[in-house]
């Protein structure tokens, strides 16, 4: 509905070009991205209560900028060796965009061509500094009315540079990206700025206008991202370049994901024990409450190495400060490496269990169906933590997540105890589903003599004749399972208990009535004298 009104208020605006990419990928978790650096404050009515959601940040959280890393680690160091890590593959890059352009979703080809010319003069002067040197590469064919491209290289260059992870990929082959408009006038405007070493890179016209990473391989994590931070301030300092920030959301990015600091911290580990199936399935699991993600070794939708070596990140880009996301990757990854330890040669308790085959469909749903909270917190290590009369009871609880993966919730509680007895899986999924915080308690108050004027609440005043009006709740009694768990006696048991509830309220004036009843009999011959034919059922 907001969408609507705010597509209605401003269709000279690039609106229906941000939310393309919804209606087209409906299985995208955000669905729009900014056109112009200036969309997060003009269309803010829109976007903040997308990011906040997004990022999970209260109304009032301002994204602070902080590169100040001496006093992460052991002053300002994070050396990975001392996790017991070797040498690795480490990457930080940040997505940044210059003030003077639209984003990459809203430039055609003359504006691609445009921006890459202007970049050609920082990267000339980077090519001066002793410390980059370097060369450009580029994809545009031409610049336009019979203007060479210096820096044009072939197809063959640039799966070379591609296949060594220095290029990306063809974007016209990324749906998310086609639908943004951002891959739009391949290969125009695309291209990359390599230092003389290889370690600092800056892609040009790809998701953002400029991705600027440092690489290389080592131990020491800081080293690559101290770099970075000499780097981003040598290209800042040239004349012309400006990024674009927001007051709010720090530095301003097409996606909203990647709003505030802009940066991926990765590193390549491998995880042979958490990878033992040939998936990283396992990994996300346990990365997961981490706050820590998993790819594959060539990036977002890409295979683990056949080692087990899989990439790892920090997922938190916003309202988190540039030091706090590398010291993040370190903690994370030690603690991840524990649990590697754990999985080492461990035989899941499961595997040869009557639960076996129940708890592998769940991995199943939990890596096809997101969405699928039941799947999402039931774990094995969860499972396995209950007791034998638990795990019955939860397996009952669970399967209607497993029978039907695109449930959202995919759970039913089976007695009134459930939820507590089964409260480490049960609240979780509760308070995930309800968006409601680890301390959220429920209250009952039904006194309404303070809504409306003096309790009254006058669907008239709107200008609303008579309505169809109903108001309903759930309740259960303590003394008898819910009805997931009844079987066909207890079942006709909790009717014959209700009949004198229900012969109470007939007695009573202000309501009468009589019970209408499905029961074809109360069994051992008895009766049901309130049982209904199919046609009174049907009317």
């Amino acid at each position: 509905y907001r969408l609507v009104q705010l597509f209605q208020r401003r269709t000279e605006s690039n609106f229906g070009a941000m939310c393309k990419n919804r209606v087209e990928n409906p299985s995208s978790a955000l669905g729009c991205y900014a056109m112009t650096p200036s969309d997060y404050d003009v269309l803010n009515a829109f976007f903040d209560p997308v990011i906040r959601d997004y990022h999970g940040a209260s109304a009032d959280s301002v994204h602070i900028t902080d590169w100040d890393a001496s006093d992460v680690g052991e002053n300002g160091v994070l050396d990975m060796s001392k996790l017991g890590l070797d040498e690795l593959s480490m990457r930080v890059r940040v997505g940044r965009n210059l003030t003077s352009f639209n984003l990459p979703g809203a430039m055609d080809q003359a504006e691609r061509i445009e921006f890459e010319k202007t970049m050609l003069t920082a990267f000339d002067k980077l090519i001066s500094m002793e410390e980059y040197g370097g060369q450009v590469y580029s994809l545009t064919p031409d610049f336009g009315n019979g203007e060479e491209n210096p820096n044009k290289i072939t197809e063959e260059e640039y799966q070379e540079l591609v296949d060594a992870h220095i290029m990306f990929k063809n974007m016209d082959d990324d749906p998310y990206l086609k639908s943004a408009g951002i891959a739009s006038d391949w290969p125009y405007g695309r291209g990359c700025y390599v230092s003389a070493d290889k370690q600092f890179i800056i892609w040009f016209g790809e998701e953002d206008q400029l991705r600027i990473m440092c690489m290389k391989k080592g131990s020491k994590l800081n080293e690559v991202f101290d770099r970075l931070r000499a780097g981003l301030d040598a290209v800042e300092s040239i004349d012309g370049i400006d990024f674009a920030t927001s007051d709010k959301y720090g530095y301003v990015t097409s996606c909203p994901s990647n709003l505030g600091t802009g940066m991926r911290a990765s590193v390549h580990i491998k995880l042979p024990n958490l990878t033992s199936d040939g998936t990283d399935r396992k990994a996300k699991e346990v990365a997961s409450p981490l706050g820590l993600s998993v790819r594959g070794t060539g990036g977002e939708h890409t295979p683990i190495g056949a080692d087990g070596t899989v990439d790892i990140s920090p997922r938190a880009r916003l309202f988190i400060k540039e030091k706090e996301i590398i010291q993040n990757l370190y903690d994370g990854i030690s603690l991840l490496l524990e649990e590697e330890k754990k999985a080492g040669g461990a035989k899941s308790a499961s595997a040869d269990g009557p639960y076996a085959a129940f708890l592998a469909s769940l991995d199943e749903v939990r890596a096809t169906q997101p969405q699928n909270l039941c799947a999402k917190y039931l774990t094995t290590d969860l499972f396995n933590s209950f007791n034998d009369e638990q795990k019955a009871i939860l397996e009952q609880c669970a399967r209607t997540g497993v029978e039907n993966p695109s449930s959202a919730l995919g759970c039913y509680a089976m007695t009134p105890s459930d939820y507590d007895v089964l409260n480490a899986f049960f609240d979780p999924v509760i308070r995930d589903y309800h968006g409601a915080s680890a301390d959220s308690v429920h209250i009952t108050d039904w006194d309404a003599s303070d809504v409306g004027e003096n309790g009254v609440l006058d669907m008239s005043k709107l200008g609303l004749d008579e309505l169809s009006m109903r108001v309903r709740v759930g309740r259960n009694l303590t003394s008898f399972n819910l009805p997931g768990a009844m079987d066909q006696a207890e079942r006709i048991e909790f009717e014959k208990t209700m009949l004198t509830a229900f012969d109470k309220l007939i007695s009573m004036e202000e309501y009468g009535g009589q019970v209408y009843s499905l029961t074809p009999d109360f069994g051992n011959g008895e009766e049901n004298p309130n049982k209904i034919t199919e046609e009174e059922y049907q009317e």
